[in-house]
């Protein structure tokens, strides 16, 4: 009996938190299909009503995208009131934003890729896209061509150079979408800055194309009056809304006011500055940020009344939940073995060198501690990585739609490490270049001489020669000698071979 009492109450509240998404504005009488999965959305969100709007969004879509299912009514929904709030513009001068919270499944990529094709209808004909990776631009192409759009998309300002010739740009690259990361944003060439050239392409100041932030929580860190704590990305993001006043600004992310002091960020937004209760963005934070969490939810119903923010996503209705052992396989586990070695072995140099230096550091163990713990359980996730794929198969080939989840990505990983999306010669491996760096870092040398007398010692990682397939990364990095404290260690070298196992010292020829 008390465990039907605990599944009635979590039901009812999960019923209190969470409703089922309705669309009530005009796409529900284009013909348009209902979303393809239950969809929901907070129930304070669901309290309140869109704006009535007038835009006529058939202009520009044909209703072929409506009856062949092509775009569901939710979407259509986010596309009709992100192209009517881009009409309206705010006492600044500036063209208002709209923000686009829905979660995975949704189709916020759909929903951006109509919000261009109706700007392109009415003979915008640039549009700029910012995404967190340059890999993407082959999904936005897919969102394009999907609703039956052949626009040329651009993959990033790299594209740009190279079809730039003695006369000038090409003439097709003249116009499009221009799919760019935001990295591409702080970076330079030929002591010209990215974003210079970006504003060129798009027509200077007077630009009223689509200007998109997908993923724009990247842009979070931002903190007014002390540029120099924010990140270079956030504060490219602010300056290229500025040097843009007339774009249709439209952020999409599943998490962009996940914290009052995040949102720097939404210029756009019209939430402080003339014609608001708060002067400046500052003024705003010290007022919101020892509110609640509820504060957050009825900032969010606000945004929502104004029509100027959505949030929808996946319901979990009739969701059954289950819990699979992921079996190592022998392969497997003889990398986590070798990894352990590995790191073991990493130690053992670390205690060397403090003996044969004199020098120990506390700190350097404690860093050493954290980087293993970091390393091992992004090493856990990728080893469930064959079951989770088998299961995946195994449910399409049932029918099914497959969302997969990643609580751990290994983005703030990549991020800390510097790693860049491009070509590059081989996998790129997030816990590899964790191992490489550290031992980088901390048993790095001081070059006693310009000569580099000598062979330098080199850290060997791979795989025992009987193993069927490569289960390790092979490579060599250059690994370095300890200071040379004292004369009695004058000339010693220490290698670590992590393939043969052994931790080895060898003097200098």
């Amino acid at each position: 009996m008390a465990q039907e009492g605990d599944d009635g109450l979590a039901e009812q509240t999960t019923k209190t938190v969470f409703a089922s998404y309705v669309c009530r504005s005009k796409p529900r009488l284009w013909g348009a299909h209902l979303h393809c999965g239950d969809v929901a959305e907070a129930t304070s969100l669901s309290s309140v009503m869109l704006p009535v709007t007038d835009y006529p969004l058939l202009d520009s879509l044909p209703r072929s995208l409506m009856e062949n299912g092509k775009l569901s009514q939710l979407q259509l929904e986010g596309i009709l009131y992100a192209c009517t709030k881009h009409l309206e513009l705010l006492p600044t001068g500036k063209r208002a934003g709209f923000f686009l919270g829905d979660g995975a499944g949704i189709g916020k990529g759909r929903q951006i890729a109509g919000c261009i094709i109706d700007s392109y209808a009415r003979g915008r004909k640039q549009h700029a896209w910012l995404s967190i990776s340059s890999d993407l631009h082959l999904d936005a192409q897919r969102d394009l061509t999907d609703l039956g759009c052949y626009i040329k998309v651009i993959n990033n300002v790299q594209t740009l150079d190279k079809e730039t010739k003695a006369l000038g740009l090409s003439s097709d690259f003249k116009e499009g979408v221009l799919f760019l990361t935001y990295s591409s944003l702080i970076s330079k060439i030929k002591g010209k800055s990215r974003i210079d050239q970006i504003v060129q392409w798009l027509g200077g100041s007077s630009f009223e194309g689509l200007l998109v932030f997908d993923e724009c929580h990247k842009a979070k860190n931002f903190t007014p009056g002390n540029e120099a704590s924010s990140t270079k990305i956030a504060t490219c993001v602010l300056e290229l809304q500025s040097r843009l006043p007339m774009a249709r600004v439209l952020y999409a992310s599943a998490t962009g006011v996940s914290e009052v002091g995040n949102m720097a960020y939404m210029d756009r937004m019209n939430l402080w500055g003339t014609g608001t209760a708060f002067q400046n963005f500052e003024q705003f934070l010290s007022q919101m940020k020892n509110q609640s969490i509820s504060f957050l939810e009825l900032l969010a119903m606000e945004m929502k009344a104004e029509g100027k923010y959505v949030a929808r996503g996946l319901s979990f209705k009739d969701a059954e939940f289950s819990e699979i052992e992921c079996t190592l396989t022998p392969q497997q586990v003889r990398m986590y073995d070798a990894a352990v070695a590995v790191w073991a072995k990493v130690k053992s140099s670390l205690q060397t060198v403090q003996v044969l230096t004199g020098k120990s550091s506390r700190d350097v163990m404690k860093t050493y501690w954290a980087t293993v713990q970091r390393f091992f359980k992004l090493l856990c996730v990728s080893l469930k990585v064959p079951r989770v794929v088998a299961e995946a198969k195994e449910a399409i080939q049932k029918g099914y739609c497959v969302v997969v989840g990643l609580q751990t990505t290994g983005e703030a990983a990549d991020a800390s490490l510097g790693l860049e999306p491009g070509p590059v010669p081989g996998m790129v491996s997030t816990t590899k270049e964790m191992l490489v760096r550290f031992v980088a870092k901390h048993l790095h040398p001081e070059e006693s001489d310009k000569g580099h007398e000598g062979e330098w010692p080199a850290m060997v990682w791979c795989c025992e020669p009987t193993h069927e397939k490569e289960v390790l990364v092979r490579f060599v990095a250059k690994y370095v000698r300890a200071e040379e404290a004292d004369e009695g260690h004058e000339g010693e070298w220490i290698a670590m071979v992590c393939a043969k196992n052994l931790l080895t010292k060898r003097k200098k020829k």
